[in-house]
């Protein structure tokens, strides 16, 4: 969408990540929102944990770096890639943010 419309918005990796930024206490603060979904805010601070696009990351150390279990990350990250956010290298078999657009 952002490609057929000119916009140089960010893309969704950046709005996550500065979303989960931009609370005091980051990702915590957000979690303990009763109104919001954890499993969703804790799937998406996969995204955050990337400081360029084209920098690849481990499933142990974005695991680490979102405090969960490396099978929890790679739940998640498995479903970041179906839905076209993150992908697998398939020579160094480490993830980085999808390829935008345009």
């Amino acid at each position: 969408m952002r490609a057929a419309s000119g916009s140089s918005a960010p893309g969704i990796a950046a709005l996550v990540s500065g979303a989960l930024q931009a609370r005091n206490g980051g990702p915590p603060a957000l979690e303990a929102d009763r109104r919001l979904s954890r499993s969703l805010l804790r799937g998406l601070s996969l995204l955050g944990c990337f400081e360029s696009p084209t920098q690849e990351r481990g499933i142990v150390e974005l695991a680490k770096e979102a405090q969960m279990s490396a099978s929890t990350a790679h739940r998640y990250a498995l479903t970041l890639i179906e839905l076209g956010l993150l992908e697998r290298s398939p020579r160094s078999r480490r993830y980085r943010l999808a390829a935008q657009p345009g």
